[in-house]
């Protein structure tokens, strides 16, 4: 169904190939899984499968790209998605409408589709990924996990038998993921080719035939078979990939699991709708103290990031009180204690350049130059340094700005998804200068669904359901994480 046949591109304007030299097949019913530290070139090489590399992005275009038989340089990208649909790695950049119905017929509606077959596809995909509470909402409703089921559900819509997804478990909560797992297996044996660009592996664990890993552009190592069901999670973690047993983590020191720092902020009986009368945040108390690392948890829409916009003043609570040191710090001065990285890190990104992006707000500050050059050699993108941000993948957007909150290095840091596009590699990178930001003065709050972010990097995990905190303890073992996982987050 694809074949890939010694396939590169080069964008235009960059020096260097994005891709090259990469061949590979996958037939109708295999799930092919490429894996690679972020900016290895997974998006780019999708890209050139379904046609937007050099059809949307200029560039040149090396090799050959068969679907279905059909040489795709002699297609036109609407032809292409015809034959395969792609699930974007920015849910975001795959919506047309306004709200969730509108979006999910669209597709098909713009292929002449007719209506009792769109209608039939609709109640299929609906019941398949229990959609039914989101058909009459808008997007700005959403949040980033939520986003990404209808982008999915988008795809399932138009029936391709290619399916091309991109970071498809980013946001994710652990259900859905689960759920995810359960339609690519049904998917497959009906007989579709599907490939998934990822780096959370576990969930492929049984579903996957090929395992290619992506170095520099080009596939360096592939695994099928008995090869690759052997493979542990060391042999992975090695080329800097997420493994397959995602409750086996390396040893976790919790002796600093608790800590007796000085209170930075209290959030006493808050409460937030939308709209009136529909509160998504109900008497939410609780305290943050320096040195705190939290997780916090809960299923997509539980009212996650509506909590981290509050507390850094992007929204006003409807009711209660929030301080910081003691003293009540209205919406509008919050920014002074607080940096946030939203889950949609393009909305954070403002600067020409990588090394600009990171001055804007700096540029007074001492020996500013020096610690950008230093912090983006830690996030491994000092070669980057003069390019410009749009360009990144975007797990190099997500180093990118959360660099720039570990430079500002405000009193209490909220990171919201912050490894969602990241791979074991700069997954350890990122708890790392997380640890280092949050000190003995400063406190982190980091809205999560990684189990192995959270083993290694936190020391406190807060649970919320239906807007209120349901869980809230020290994490001092595996087991209590695990059980939490298996049980409340299913």
């Amino acid at each position: 169904m694809i074949e890939l046949q010694n396939v590169g591109f080069q964008y235009q304007d960059r020096a260097q190939r994005s891709i090259g030299g990469n061949s590979c097949t996958a037939g109708a019913g295999e799930v092919m899984v490429i894996a690679g530290e972020s900016g290895c070139g997974k998006s780019t090489l999708l890209r050139r499968i379904n046609g937007l590399c050099p059809g949307f992005y200029e560039g040149t275009a090396e090799g050959k790209v068969l679907l279905a038989g059909q040489d795709v340089q002699h297609l036109r990208i609407g032809d292409i998605s015809r034959i395969a649909a792609t699930v974007f790695q920015n849910p975001d950049n795959q919506f047309f409408t306004l709200d969730v119905l509108s979006d999910l017929v669209f597709g098909c509606e713009n292929f002449g589709v007719p209506r009792d077959e769109i209608e039939r596809r609709l109640r299929s995909v609906v019941e398949t990924l229990s959609l039914e509470r989101f058909l009459g909402r808008k997007f700005s409703e959403l949040s980033g996990g939520e986003k990404q089921k209808i982008a999915i559900a988008s795809a399932l819509m138009l029936e391709c038998k290619i399916l091309l997804l991109d970071e498809p478990s980013a946001n994710l909560d652990y259900p859905s993921i689960a759920l995810l797992r359960r339609t690519i297996k049904e998917l497959k044996e009906r007989g579709y080719t599907i490939v998934v660009a990822e780096h959370r592996l576990y969930y492929l664990h049984g579903v996957c035939d090929q395992l290619l890993i992506m170095e520099h552009g080009t596939i360096t190592r592939r695994y099928h078979g008995t090869v690759l069901s052997a493979l542990d999670n060391g042999t992975l973690n090695a080329f800097g990939i997420r493994g397959f047993d995602l409750f086996h983590t390396t040893a976790v020191d919790f002796s600093a699991s608790t800590n007796g720092g000085e209170g930075l902020l209290a959030l006493d009986h808050i409460s937030f709708g939308y709209v009136r009368g529909q509160d998504v945040l109900r008497d939410v108390s609780l305290s943050v103290r320096a040195g705190d690392r939290i997780a916090l948890l809960g299923h997509n829409g539980c009212g996650k990031s509506t909590l981290a916009k509050i507390i850094c003043g992007l929204l006003r609570e409807r009711g209660g009180r929030l301080s910081v040191g003691g003293e009540p710090l209205a919406a509008r001065k919050r920014y002074t204690a607080v940096s946030y990285v939203m889950q949609n890190v393009d909305f954070q990104i403002f600067g020409s350049s990588l090394y600009n992006d990171l001055l804007l707000g700096n540029e007074e500050a001492e020996g500013i130059d020096a610690r950008i050059r230093t912090v983006l050699a830690q996030f491994r993108l000092l070669p980057l340094i003069d390019e410009h941000p749009m360009r990144l993948s975007m797990g190099q957007k997500q180093r990118l700005v959360i660099a720039a909150a570990c430079l500002l290095h405000k009193r209490i840091g909220i990171f919201d998804e912050p490894t969602s596009g990241l791979d074991y590699a700069n997954m350890r990178t990122v708890c790392a200068l997380i640890d280092e930001f949050t000190g003995a003065e400063n406190a982190a709050i980091i809205i999560t669904h990684d189990y192995e972010f959270i083993m290694n990097s936190c020391n406190r995990v807060i649970l919320l359901e239906d807007g209120r905190i349901a869980e809230d303890f020290a994490l001092r073992d595996a087991a209590t994480l695990e059980r939490l996982f298996r049980e409340r987050i299913r």
